[in-house]
């Protein structure tokens, strides 16, 4: 009998320790405190949710939907590799154009295209003048003229987005992210970042980077830069990874001078800090970290094979 009551007793104990337990769960969920989970936004997310200035600064900068767009619309063709989608069409010449580079198409109207499943495709007609082209959206009427842009034909480039980021930023003065300068002829030359420049001209760019643009730089260099119309992060040439509206400089009030021109250079020397040579060459791609009896190793590597020995946080010796 006295078995039954010390099993019962242990029964109720059990009971109320598993009901505080579930008591204690509901209101951790209900506080929002205890169990609630830490939601951590991702880049995009984060980009999406405050923009900065650099990347609202281009959304001035449209594509038109297909709805909009009017006969002699004009596009350029940026490359001759456009005419493997841009197609001629059989008329007064039998055989097509050999170069389409730099050519003005106007755009003429469009044409019923049946695509594989029996349905109507939208197909743009274009001239030079010469030759009537042919392009297939891909996409079925109703679609194609509400969500076909004037940015979505490769290898065309919109002279209107052309005019608008021309308006934009011809004459403005910003501060260069990017090293990447070209000559005329699209030639890599050595170009220099966190310094101040001035747009002097914006004209059609390549097949990649619809944008070419003319700088003049705070030693009255003369380059060229290529952009994107765009302001994803994914894309290295948006406006946001070139140029900063501000002076970048003020925030390192510290570095000198000499130093300062190695970091706009992308170079280092012996004797920079960690901080001055992230600025340089950006993160590294591996490190490691030791020390002796007396002092502090560090070991950063790059993917260009550069490795970078620092003592105590200073850079001491470099492998290039």
């Amino acid at each position: 009998m006295r078995f039954f009551k010390i099993h019962n007793l242990f029964r109720i104990i059990c009971c109320i320790c598993v009901a505080a337990f579930f008591m204690g769960s509901l209101s951790s969920c209900f506080t929002g405190i205890e169990s609630t989970k830490k939601i951590n936004l991702s880049r995009e997310e984060r980009r999406m949710s405050n923009p900065t200035p650099e990347e609202k600064f281009m959304d001035q900068v449209s594509a038109y939907p297909l709805k909009e767009w009017e006969t002699g619309k004009r596009f350029i063709a940026s490359d001759d590799k456009a005419l493997l989608v841009i197609v001629p069409q059989a008329g007064l010449f039998p055989v097509g154009p050999d170069s389409i580079k730099g050519k003005i198409l106007e755009f003429i109207g469009v044409e019923s295209k049946i695509n594989a499943a029996g349905n109507l495709n939208v197909g743009l007609l274009f001239s030079d003048g010469l030759f009537v082209y042919s392009y297939d959206t891909g996409k079925e009427f109703d679609y194609a003229m509400e969500n076909f842009k004037s940015n979505q034909i490769p290898m065309l480039i919109d002279e209107d987005m052309v005019a608008q980021a021309k308006a934009l930023l011809m004459g403005k003065k910003f501060w260069s992210r990017s090293p990447l300068w070209y000559d005329a002829e699209g030639n890599r030359i050595d170009g220099r970042k966190f310094v101040e420049v001035t747009i002097e001209d914006v004209v059609p760019g390549n097949m990649i980077f619809p944008l070419k643009l003319k700088i003049l730089s705070d030693k009255n260099e003369t380059a060229y830069m290529f952009m994107n119309f765009g302001s994803a992060d994914n894309e290295s040439r948006a406006f946001h990874n070139l140029f900063s509206l501000s002076d970048i400089r003020k925030h390192y009030p510290s570095i000198d001078d000499e130093t300062w021109e190695y970091i706009s250079a992308e170079k280092v020397k012996a004797g920079m800090t960690k901080e001055e040579v992230k600025l340089a060459l950006g993160n590294p791609s591996d490190t490691n970290s030791g020390h002796d009896y007396s002092q502090t190793l560090d070991i950063w590597s790059y993917e260009n094979g550069r490795v970078l020995w620092f003592e105590d946080g200073r850079l001491v010796k470099i492998r290039q």
